[in-house]
C-alpha cells in the first residue's frame, strides 16, 4: 500500500495542531476521516508516529521525522511549481498573504488591484492574529505576510509599502471631541480600550505611554479592531486604532479622532517573508505591483 500528498498534509496538520479535531476542523474534514487518514501512514510505515497520554496528542520521534520531511518535500513541490511557472512565461499561479486584523481594511483593495492586471492568479487572503501570522510564517505556509509591528525572533525580509497612521478616537458625545490641542497628561483621566496581548496596536500605544509618562485606567481589553470601534462609540473609552479602519465612522459621525499633541502617530505597514525564502514568480510580481503604483489611490 503506497502512501499519498494528501495523507502527508493531513498528518502534518494534525502534527502543527496536536490535535486531531483542530486539524479535521482546518482542513473541513471530520474527525473520523482524519483518523483514517493518520492511520493509514502508520500502516504503511509500520510504526507509530503519534501518541495520546491523557488528553494531549505528542509526535513521536518517527512522527517528527516525518513532519519536518513533510515540510520540506512541500518546499521542493512549491520550488517546482516556480520553475514551471517560470518556463511557461506566464503570470499565472497562487498568492498566498496572511495579514494581521487591522490589514483587513486596505489589502482587499490593493490584492484586487493586482489580479486586474494579472487575472490568471489565484489568491488565498487569510486575516488573523498576530500570533497566527508569525505562526504561518514560522512554518513557511504563505508566500508573504503583512505586519505594522515587526514579531522577534524571525529574521526576516521586509518591504515597506503603505504608511500607518494612528490617531486617539472616541465618541463624538465623549468630553475631549471637540477640543483641540490635547495634551497627553489631559489624557490621563480618561477611561482607555486596550488591544489583547501581543497585538501591534498595543505595542505602540504602551510604547506611547511610557514615552509620554502617563499611566491612564485601562477598563478593558478587546480582541479586535472591530470590538475596538464599537466600545468607541458605546462610549466606553478611547483607543489607538489606524485611521484606515475609521473612513465610514467618520463619515457617519459615529466616531471622532482627537486632536492630540503628536499624533498621529505614523509607522509603515510592511510585506514580509523568511530570509532566504525563494518567493514565487507571483509574489516577486505582487511585490514589485505594490512599490511602482500608488497604493493611496488604490485604496480611495
Amino acid at each position: 500500500m503506497s502512501y499519498t500528498l494528501h495523507q502527508l498534509d493531513v498528518f502534518a496538520c494534525v502534527a502543527k495542531n496536536k490535535s486531531i479535531t483542530k486539524a479535521a476542523k482546518e482542513l473541513f474534514m471530520s474527525q473520523p476521516a482524519v483518523s483514517i487518514q493518520v492511520k493509514k501512514l502508520q500502516e504503511h510505515f509500520d510504526i507509530d508516529l503519534i501518541e495520546v497520554i491523557g488528553k494531549q496528542l505528542y509526535l513521536t520521534d518517527a512522527g517528527v521525522e516525518l513532519y519536518n520531511s513533510q515540510k520540506k518535500i512541500k518546499n521542493e513541490l512549491k520550488a517546482l511549481e516556480m520553475a514551471l511557472d517560470e518556463f511557461k512565461g506566464v503570470m499565472k499561479g497562487k498568492l498566498s498573504v496572511v495579514v494581521v486584523s487591522t490589514a483587513k481594511y486596505f489589502m482587499p483593495y490593493i490584492l484586487g488591484a493586482f489580479r486586474n492586471e494579472s487575472p490568471q492568479v489565484q489568491i488565498s487572503l487569510k486575516v488573523t492574529d498576530r500570533i497566527e501570522v508569525t505562526s504561518q510564517l514560522e512554518e513557511n505556509e504563505c508566500d508573504l505576510a503583512v505586519f505594522s509591528q515587526l514579531p522577534d525572533g524571525i529574521a526576516l525580509e521586509q518591504i515597506e509599502f503603505l504608511s500607518n497612521p494612528l490617531v486617539l478616537a472616541a465618541s463624538p458625545k465623549h468630553d475631549l471631541a471637540n477640543k483641540k490641542n490635547i495634551q497627553w497628561k489631559d489624557l490621563e483621566e480618561h477611561d482607555f480600550l486596550i488591544r489583547e496581548t501581543g497585538s501591534g496596536t498595543r505595542l505602540v500605544m504602551e510604547r506611547l505611554f511610557n514615552q509620554e509618562n502617563i499611566n491612564p485606567k485601562i477598563v478593558m481589553e478587546l480582541s479586535t479592531n472591530e470590538a475596538v470601534k464599537q466600545a468607541i462609540m458605546a462610549g466606553i473609552g478611547i483607543s489607538l486604532v489606524s485611521r484606515y479602519s475609521l473612513s465610514n465612522e467618520e463619515k457617519m459621525g459615529k466616531i471622532s479622532v482627537l486632536d492630540v499633541n503628536g499624533l498621529p502617530y505614523v509607522n509603515n505597514w510592511k510585506l514580509v517573508y523568511p530570509k532566504g525564502k525563494k518567493l514565487s514568480p507571483v509574489a516577486r510580481s505582487f511585490i514589485e505591483f505594490t512599490k511602482s503604483r500608488d497604493i493611496l489611490a488604490i485604496i480611495g
